[in-house]
């Protein structure tokens, strides 16, 4: 693949599954959270997202880019029968979960972008119609410079000059 987010979603996925094992599961943002239907095989588990991209223009079609990087951290917050809910030493885990994840984000980087830097923490104000898990959204900046693909040439050998005598 070309695209620098996917490259850039597999590197991270890869990395954060060994890097913060606690999390089970890296997945694209697909929305799954809004379209929640019964619950996910693995718990806790990250969502990861590309937005609020500027682009500047530096030389020969070169842009910086700079946006952020976006992880919505899922867990359950009821127990198996979706009526009581954990205890507090899973809820504990949970923000263990949270504080691997960043150990293995902060500063990284695939040497495609520069070193991530966290910016800010939020929990999603959920109306779920059963409230059977939370998310806490953790953002970081992502900065690259992005490099035109290059041109696609070929080059056909010049045959040897043949001379009439």
């Amino acid at each position: 693949m070309d695209s620098l987010f996917s490259n850039l979603f597999s590197a991270l996925q890869s990395h954060i599954t060994t890097a913060a094992p606690a999390i089970k599961g890296v997945y694209p943002e697909l929305l799954q959270t809004e379209n929640y239907k019964g619950a996910p095989a693995v718990w806790p588990c990250v969502f990861v997202d590309f937005t609020n991209f500027t682009f500047a223009e530096l030389t020969q079609n070169v842009q910086a880019a700079a946006g952020e990087l976006v992880f919505r951290l899922a867990y359950r917050v009821t127990a198996a029968d979706n009526t009581t809910f954990i205890d507090t030493a899973t809820v504990l885990n949970y923000y263990e979960a949270e504080r691997q994840l960043h150990q293995a984000l902060q500063g990284w980087t695939n040497g495609s972008i520069a070193p991530l830097a966290r910016t800010k923490i939020s929990t999603e104000d959920r109306v779920d119609r059963d409230w059977t898990f939370r998310v806490r959204v953790i953002t970081y900046s992502l900065d690259f410079n992005e490099y035109p693909a290059p041109s696609v040439t070929s080059e056909i050998e010049k045959p040897p000059l043949e001379l009439l005598s």
